[in-house]
């Protein structure tokens, strides 16, 4: 083989892995920009439902009560979004929620009720597996409340957690060396013992907040409820909840449709998550629950 020839042959293989190299380029360029489309695209995208047909909104109302589990801002955002959607003729808030955060509660509640107070739309509240504490409380901000007849319905009362792990710290040479400053700032410091002072305080505080929750629970059900029995935390099925006033009627959302809105077309208002957008929510929900504070 010649000098000439094998340049040549160099040239080729060279020109061939150049070639190579670039397609590989941009191939992995293309499949990088695909794949951040699909995680990302999301999040830019806007949760405005302009419906051109007559309808019902339907609002799924799930999960813990925190700002990132049933997030507050998105559910006050669907149903404002209802409430000035000329097409959206009746509103149902379907709820499958066990309690929560007692301040994102009452906002919801508040909020729902400052919407409603402005427009002719009804919001009718159905509770599917659970609509418990801080679930019922948003459910009480609907114009009646439905639940299915094996539904857990009630449990109004509120509840802070903590716990102490001093003696168990002892035994295993654990020593706290927490600096802080204010005489009563370590009230619930696990290492230390609460005093009758303390827990007088804070039992004045749970008092307060769950008389807050009654008297708007009041206010929502007026002279409906039967007894004062269903302010002691205790929670019931759909049929008992019925009787004790804390519910209208029991049926599920269908029989809301059939009865109340003439079989109207529902539409799902919310919607759902990408998996990053869900994973996100899950860690810091989880962070959330964790944390000491005021639940219902």
């Amino acid at each position: 083989m010649n000098d000439s020839l094998l340049r040549d042959l160099i040239n080729s293989l060279l020109e061939d892995k150049k070639a190579e190299r670039k397609y590989k380029i941009i191939t992995r360029g293309v499949f990088i920009t695909i794949f951040l489309g699909i995680i990302f695209l999301p999040f830019f995208l806007t949760n405005t439902n302009n419906y051109t047909q007559k309808h019902t909104a339907l609002i799924n109302i799930e999960g813990v009560v925190t700002p990132t589990g049933i997030n507050t801002s998105e559910t006050i955002k669907l149903v404002q979004q209802a409430m000035d959607n000329q097409m959206c003729e009746n509103i149902i808030l379907k709820i499958n929620s066990p309690g929560g955060s007692a301040t994102q509660s009452k906002i919801i509640f508040d909020e729902i009720n400052e919407l409603k107070s402005s427009s002719k739309k009804k919001i009718y509240s159905v509770i599917d597996d659970v609509g418990a504490s801080g679930g019922y409380y948003i459910a009480a901000s609907g114009n009646m409340i439905f639940a299915n007849s094996s539904s857990i319905v009630g449990s109004i009362g509120v509840r802070l957690d903590s716990f102490n792990v001093e003696s168990l710290a002892e035994k295993l040479g654990i020593e706290s060396r927490t600096i802080s400053s204010g005489g009563d700032k370590l009230i619930l410091d696990p290492f230390q013992s609460l005093t009758s002072e303390h827990k007088e305080h804070l039992q004045s505080l749970v008092t307060g907040i769950h008389k807050e929750f009654i008297d708007d629970i009041k206010i929502a059900r007026g002279s409906v409820l039967q007894t004062d029995k269903v302010f002691t935390g205790l929670f019931w099925t759909g049929v008992q909840a019925k009787e004790l006033g804390l519910i209208d009627e029991v049926g599920s959302i269908y029989d809301v449709n059939r009865k109340y809105l003439n079989n109207s077309t529902l539409i799902v208002y919310n919607k759902k998550p990408n998996f990053l957008q869900e994973l996100t929510r899950s860690i810091v929900s989880n962070w959330s629950e964790s944390s000491i504070g005021f639940t219902y």
